[in-house]
């Protein structure tokens, strides 16, 4: 028997989620391994997947958790060379990462080097990699500029870091003092709160009216129909998510006015399956750049696979800042 997050009906994280002592899974299969999991991310997909409001929609009952760091127990044909090694994995749902064990894809498993412990590992796949191909999809170099919108929460602070990493500025905006001053401390040259100032008036005093070649916006509603205000000439707006909610329609008129270009990016439900080389070569970019210091995974708290529901609940909440990861107690394989 095996510990398991499960949600049994759509709705909100701490209303829909349990923890269930259920079977485990049935030996891998050709090509997949089971991890004894250590370590796993919560994003607020996690609470898109519980409402039924993400892109894919798996049908309860369903395990969120779509980040995990973990050790090989088992493995199925063709993929015995992984048993034992320590390893990141991106499961697929509706079996997500949070429980004892999980049998994933071995495509999407990539070795955890021994400098990472799995704490910090567990916050990379999806926010560092979805910041590492939003300023990769708007072709970000060094002295362009960057506006991040949630610059306080996990893909905020990953866009800020690895956009600095590339030699380009940052400008970063949060709710409230306390997460402005993290998005400086992040390497954010500006840092606007949305809470007591006009953000589009606050970027184009801080690009001499120019605007800024690239936003990444993590926050949908209003925002991102704001943000088309603060694009310079031939300026790249990429969507990463929504969490303030659906988008206003965009109309194409004030796309061609300004010249710019509309990006929609969900890495988790496609990249690492269509692009597995590009994701693994964007895994071993990060590793290295921890090693150098340019990527300090912001984990502000680790809690139990209990206390995961309520520590949804703030994420959904926007009561966060940096990553939250429940670490998941290790018991005996056979």
């Amino acid at each position: 028997m095996i510990r398991r997050l499960v949600a049994h009906r759509t709705g909100e994280p701490t209303d829909v989620l349990s923890v269930a002592e259920l079977p485990d899974d049935p030996p891998p299969g050709p090509g997949e391994v089971r991890l004894a999991v250590h370590a796993v991310g919560l994003n607020f997909l996690d609470v898109s997947l519980c409402r039924g409001e993400y892109p894919v929609r798996p049908d309860p009952p369903m395990t969120p958790g779509v980040e995990a760091a973990g050790r090989v127990v088992a493995a199925g044909e063709g993929v015995a060379h992984l048993l034992g090694q320590e390893v990141l994995a991106c499961p697929a749902l509706p079996r997500g990462a949070l429980g004892s064990t999980v049998t994933v894809d071995a495509a999407v498993v990539v070795p955890r080097p021994p400098t990472v412990d799995p704490v910090t590992a567990a916050a990379l796949p999806v926010t560092y990699q979805t910041a590492w191909f939003a300023l990769e999809r708007a072709g970000v170099t060094a002295g362009q500029t960057v506006l991040v919108h949630a610059g306080a929460g996990g893909v905020g602070i990953a866009v800020t870091q690895l956009a600095v990493a590339r030699g380009a500025r940052v400008l970063a905006t949060a709710g409230g003092p306390a997460k402005t001053a993290v998005c400086r401390e992040q390497g954010a040259a500006v840092a606007v709160d949305y809470t007591t100032e006009d953000f589009v008036a606050a970027v184009r005093d801080a690009t001499d009216g120019d605007g800024v070649d690239v936003v990444v916006d993590p926050v949908g509603g209003d925002i991102l129909a704001r943000s088309l205000d603060c694009l310079a000439f031939e300026g790249r707006l990429v969507t990463v998510g929504a969490a303030g909610g659906p988008p206003p329609p965009v109309d194409p008129a004030r796309l061609i006015a300004a010249n710019a270009s509309l990006v929609g990016l969900s890495w988790g439900s496609r990249y690492p399956w269509r692009r597995a080389p590009e994701v693994r070569a964007a895994y071993q970019a990060l590793f290295d750049l921890y090693a150098a210091g340019a990527v300090r995974p912001p984990v502000s708290r680790v809690v139990s696979l209990e206390q995961a529901p309520a520590a949804l609940a703030e994420l959904a909440a926007r009561r966060t800042i940096g990553k939250i990861i429940v670490r998941v107690e290790e018991r005996e394989q056979p």
